[in-house]
């Protein structure tokens, strides 16, 4: 059982640049690394049921992009997270992503960096990350125009919105059983059911 969302912090001596974060993760193909506020955390591995409601959700939402520029990835893609020109950037691994940039899907391209919408699939060790500093930084992104939460242990889907005439404002919607969950940047709706495919509420969760 892992008590923290990340499992180390590959740089003891404090925070770690940029090019020092780029240069670890390029060179460690077989562990996962998120940068945020300056600091590079080695990233825990998913449950089973984190990675079925993760992979539930990205083809979900690839069904509905069959023409246009818009595609989704997983958290094997690397998103950067820009802030506005006086914050801060974040690589981040969201549980999906969707771009509708010409430029972040061309052959070989590694990072997103023009992120329309992100999800993040909350477990019990990264859920005060997740709704935390991650959440602030999904918000400080002038690309991000959506943001979902999901929850593991029931039916419950958060989705925040950025207010299309204040960019300071965002907009929180909830999605319980029986509904369909609007991602309205995308143009999507999905039935909640799909998203948690598979997935037995009645068997116990192991934590991650």
């Amino acid at each position: 059982m892992t008590t923290d969302p990340y499992l180390a912090q590959p740089h003891p001596g404090g925070p770690m640049s940029v090019e020092e974060y780029l240069h670890l993760d390029r060179n460690t193909p077989d562990a996962k690394y998120e940068y945020l506020d300056g600091v590079t955390y080695l990233m825990a591995g998913p449950s089973e049921a984190h990675d079925q409601i993760s992979l539930n959700t990205v083809y979900a939402i690839r069904e509905h992009f069959q023409s246009g520029p818009c595609f989704v990835s997983s958290s094997s893609m690397q998103v950067l997270v820009g802030a506005k020109s006086n914050g801060k950037d974040h690589y981040l691994h969201p549980d999906a992503t969707v771009s509708c940039d010409v430029a972040d899907r061309r052959r070989g391209n590694t990072i997103i960096r023009s992120p329309r919408l992100v999800v993040e699939v909350l477990s019990p060790s990264t859920e005060k990350v997740d709704r935390g500093k991650k959440l602030e930084a999904y918000k400080a992104c002038p690309t991000i125009q959506e943001i979902v939460l999901i929850d593991q242990f029931m039916q419950a889907i958060e989705v925040y919105r950025h207010d299309e005439e204040d960019g300071a404002i965002w907009h929180r919607a909830f999605y319980g059983p029986g509904s369909t969950v609007e991602l309205i940047s995308i143009d999507v709706y999905i039935s909640i059911d799909d998203i948690y495919k598979g997935i037995d509420f009645d068997e116990p969760l192991v934590d991650e």
